[in-house]
């Protein structure tokens, strides 16, 4: 038996109410719970609101039935505890950090193999120096901007299109850029040690992190690109079918 599309709108509506933020995790959950829906209707005969419930149970939504009239239990019974579904959000995180950490490894490996960029990075670097030599500053403020280009990246993917907010996949791909300015600032910080502030480090030495990081920076760019053409790809798919 298919549920009407009433039905799964309603599903995605309890979703919603349940706080399932993300739309990509929530067009899963949908896809699962509706065909979850489906099979215990056939299987065990029961109605659309006794199956659904036994779903929202099953993902390990608390649910006390003491002191609840019959006639509320349904009602009352979705929306009494998202325990499972928070969960389930936390785990789809995990999976999907580890998901880009790997994806982000292998393209930086790819890098050190591609003559392309071999070129590009030397040139880059030759380039660096020479404005450093030239304005030593410049060449701070520079580095700064190289730096966070993902960040500018994620606020303009964010801006441009529905389908990179609320999306679980852009938020864990922005933390991966993220992760990149915590290595640099740590970088900063075990200096900070030995020139008693960060305004004391020679701007030789800022140069020099930003070459080192320039590969990372490069490889954020490129995961920041592909998962915004995955997402536009399944928003449209899902949203304006």
């Amino acid at each position: 038996m298919k549920l009407s599309k009433e039905e799964i709108q309603f599903i995605d509506n309890y979703l919603i109410k349940n706080e399932v933020k993300y739309w990509d995790v929530r067009l899963e959950l949908l896809d699962h719970i509706v065909s979850a829906v489906e099979d215990k209707i056939v299987n065990n005969g029961i109605s659309f609101n006794e199956a659904l419930l036994e779903v929202h149970r099953g993902f390990g939504n608390q649910f006390i039935e003491f002191g609840v009239a019959k006639s509320d239990v349904f009602e009352k019974g979705l929306y009494q505890s998202n325990i499972g579904f928070k969960k389930f959000i936390r785990q789809k995180q995990k999976e999907v950090g580890r998901k880009y950490r790997k994806i982000t490894w292998k393209h930086l490996k790819i890098k050190f193999t591609n003559i392309q960029f071999l070129i590009e990075y030397i040139a880059f670097v030759l380039l660096f120096i020479s404005i450093y030599k030239f304005s030593p500053k410049s060449s701070f403020l520079i580095g700064l901007l190289v730096l966070i280009l993902p960040n500018i990246y994620s606020v303009y993917y964010f801006f441009k299109d529905k389908s990179a907010r609320k999306s679980l996949s852009f938020s864990m791909a922005t933390g991966s850029a993220m992760f990149l300015w915590s290595m640099y600032n740590l970088s900063f910080y075990i200096l900070k040690e030995s020139y008693e502030s960060v305004a004391n480090i020679p701007y030789i030495i800022f140069v020099l992190v930003t070459c080192l990081f320039y590969p990372l920076v490069s490889v954020n760019i490129e995961v920041y690109r592909k998962v915004y053409k995955e997402n536009k790809k399944i928003y449209n798919l899902k949203f304006y079918k």
